[in-house]
């Protein structure tokens, strides 16, 4: 399908605003200006050999406001386990993309370099084996949500079958193993969904307890202490609206820090 820019930009920055009232501590959220951010300048992002679609959209995403100090700025937001927002107006993000190590380019690791085709935009990626990646596609218009191990716990979804046409692509084999494709508002429905139905738990912008597909839900305990924070959730009125309002975050927060384990 097509890649509609506009669309993505609302479904992503209305996802961070449901995170933000969530789990991000009211971190805010920033859009970029017309004509996209300035501390992102084209020839910075040379390294990874984008073209004028990629390039435009980095330009233009939102952001979520944590903090530009070079102490403290690598701790980007988590979109979900173990998985960081990935702030290309960072200095440590921009000097990444030129590093010589593969491994600390802001892309999964594919032992290619560049390490995905120039189409692509990674938005969020792990920096060990427990987390995910996830790479929005600006020529077929899908995201792609990666487990860098190969072994998505997510079911299969109907797009899945798309990735046959990679086969025997060594550019594109990123895209085969453990990658699930979704169009965006699907994607961002469904992690939206994860956190409502409690398999996901942000307890601030650093942390999420999560429950992998392959358990059931009726066993949350399997994570320590996942099945408590739900009884606390739902004490504190989760999940409101649905959308991350009409629920109490200070008095989850209270019931969190009194907590027996």
């Amino acid at each position: 399908m097509p890649f509609d820019q506009e669309e993505f930009l609302r479904l992503i920055t209305d996802h961070y605003e449901f995170c933000h009232r969530v789990y991000w501590n009211d971190l805010p959220i920033s859009r970029a200006l017309l004509g996209g951010w300035p501390e992102i300048p084209p020839e910075v992002l040379a390294g990874l050999q984008k073209n004028d679609g990629a390039v435009n959209l980095i330009r233009n995403l939102p952001y979520p406001e944590f903090s530009r100090d070079r102490q403290y700025s690598s701790f980007t937001p988590l979109l979900m386990f173990d998985t960081q927002v990935i702030d290309y107006r960072l200095d440590y993000v921009q000097e990444s993309i030129v590093c010589d190590e593969l491994e600390s380019k802001p892309e999964p690791f594919t032992t290619l370099d560049p390490p995905l085709p120039a189409s692509c935009v990674c938005i969020a990626r792990c920096y060990s084996r427990n987390g995910y990646f996830v790479v929005v596609d600006t020529e077929d218009g899908y995201v792609y949500w990666g487990d860098p191990n190969g072994e998505h716990d997510e079911p299969e979804p109907e797009l899945k079958k798309t990735l046959e046409r990679f086969e025997d692509d060594d550019v594109n084999d990123w895209r085969v193993y453990g990658v699930n494709v979704y169009t965006p508002a699907d994607f961002f429905a469904l992690c939206k969904h994860r956190f409502r139905e409690m398999r996901w738990i942000g307890t601030g912008h650093w942390y999420i307890s999560a429950v992998r597909m392959n358990i059931d839900s009726d066993n949350f305990g399997f994570e320590r202490g996942h099945d408590v924070m739900v009884g606390l959730l739902r004490e504190a009125g989760w999940p409101g609206d649905g959308e991350g309002r009409d629920w109490d975050p200070a008095k989850f927060h209270a019931l969190l820090e009194n907590a027996r384990w």
